[in-house]
Order: C-alpha cells, then sequence, then structure tokens
C-alpha cells in the first residue's frame, strides 16, 4: 500500500542527512512498527511521509499515487492521517467540537452530514464518550492522546500514522492500547505505521518491524527476527 523508496533529507547545518537513502513497504492491512534509537529519525520519517517536511530526495507511493511533494492537508485528503508524540487538541473546545473541526474537514464527509453523530462515534471507539462535553484543557494526558487518536480516525484514513501514542500508560493500560490498536485495524480495515519504545508492545502486536538507525535503514522483517538481530542490539545497546 505505501512505498518509501530512496527517501532522504539532509538537517539545514552541516549537510547531515537526518535521513538517507530509506526504503521499504508498508503492507496493505497490516500493523507495521517503526523503531530505532532516539535521534534515529522515525518521527522525521513520519513528518515526511504525513506533508509536514519536504524531503531531498525520494518518493513517498501510497496507494499508487505519490504524495511526495504535497502539503500536510494534500496527503491527509489521499487518505493518510497521523497522530503527534506531543498532542496540542483545541484546549477550549470539548471534545465533541475536536473530533467534528477533523470530521467536517475529510474529504469523504463532504462537509456535510450529521458532525455530531459522526464525532460521538469517533469518541465512543476510543472510550471517551462518557466526556465528549468536557473542553479538551481538563483531559489528563492519556485521554489526550485517546483525542488524538479519535481525531485522526475521523479524517476517516486508509493508512493511520501512530508516534508513540503509549506514553505515560502503565503495564495493564499498554496492553489495553495493543487490543486497541488492533482492534481498529481489523474493524476498520486500516493500515497502521506504528513509532513505539515500548518494545514489549510492538513485538507483540506487529507483523513487521522497521529498525531506523541514524537516519538509514537498518533492518526490516518479522519482530522475532528484528529483536534478536545482532545490529539492532548493537543500536539500542552498544558494546
Amino acid at each position: 500500500m505505501a512505498l518509501l523508496e530512496g527517501l532522504g533529507l539532509s538537517k539545514r547545518f552541516g549537510g547531515v542527512k537526518a535521513l538517507d537513502q530509506v526504503t521499504f513497504s508498508v503492507e496493505d492491512g497490516a500493523i507495521v512498527g517503526l523503531i530505532g534509537p532516539n535521534g534515529a529519525g522515525k518521527t522525521t520519517l513520519f513528518n515526511l511521509v504525513a506533508g509536514a517536511l519536504r524531503a531531498d530526495s525520494g518518493k513517498v507511493v501510497f496507494d499508487g499515487q505519490e504524495l511526495t511533494g504535497l502539503t500536510a492537508s494534500g496527503v491527509c485528503r489521499r487518505g493518510v492521517a497521523r497522530t503527534f508524540q506531543v498532542t496540542r487538541p483545541f484546549a477550549a473546545m470539548t471534545l465533541m467540537e475536536n473530533v467534528a473541526v477533523a470530521w467536517v474537514n475529510s474529504p469523504r464527509s463532504e462537509g456535510s452530514g450529521d458532525w455530531h453523530h459522526a464525532a460521538r462515534d469517533y469518541l465512543r471507539m476510543v472510550g471517551l464518550e462518557n466526556l465528549a462535553h468536557i473542553e479538551a484543557r481538563h483531559l489528563n494526558v492519556v485521554q489526550k492522546k485517546r483525542l488524538e487518536i479519535a481525531r485522526a480516525l475521523a479524517t476517516q484514513p486508509r493508512l493511520l500514522l501512530l508516534d508513540e501514542v503509549l506514553g505515560g500508560l502503565n503495564s495493564h493500560e499498554i496492553q489495553q492500547a495493543v487490543d486497541f490498536i488492533r482492534k481498529l485495524r481489523d474493524d476498520l480495515r486500516i493500515t497502521i505505521f506504528w513509532i513505539e519504545h515500548v518494545m514489549g508492545a510492538i513485538m507483540g502486536a506487529a507483523e513487521k518491524v522497521i529498525v531506523l538507525d541514524q537516519g538509514q535503514l537498518l533492518t526490516e522483517g518479522p519482530p522475532h527476527e528484528v529483536v534478536r538481530d545482532p545490529r539492532v542490539i548493537q543500536a539500542y545497546l552498544g558494546d
């Protein structure tokens, strides 16, 4: 479904490559994990796919259409949505209103329809329906992450980019979140590309794991193979 081919991005100073000739694919209907040490280029890669940054080289292809060079809104209209590590909801708006903004601006909603019903459905999916009329400023970190997912889903994506959605969760909440992500994939029939530092969660949920290190593709494959790769162990633990 999604293909990144030769993707590269140079930092502004010193000519250091934030990403260097990164090539891989994300299969239709899969949960694919993206891991790597801090500074490996994971969020930068998401920013390139989602249209927040422009690549110096390479291309991004989704469902047969090239996304390279499109704006973030243009990428979203092609069916790609993302969440962010640092959530920034519209603090003075209710959860319903936050989700409605995404829904009304989705090309598949055609700017019409019952946004109240649609927003409530997405809040129900993430377990926030009972807080629908609360202003987003009153949410805790975990609830804000759930709202972030609801807003992304309201754009009706076919590819969902999740950026560290398990931060701040305890072990029980992590397992619930992993089950929820699997259910999202199955119920909505979407593809999920997921950055996460909680290794146990990624290894247990993903069918394929991609590893970045210092802006380059280190390896990719089934989780049980990737976690045993000496290059991955070296990248995370050193000598």
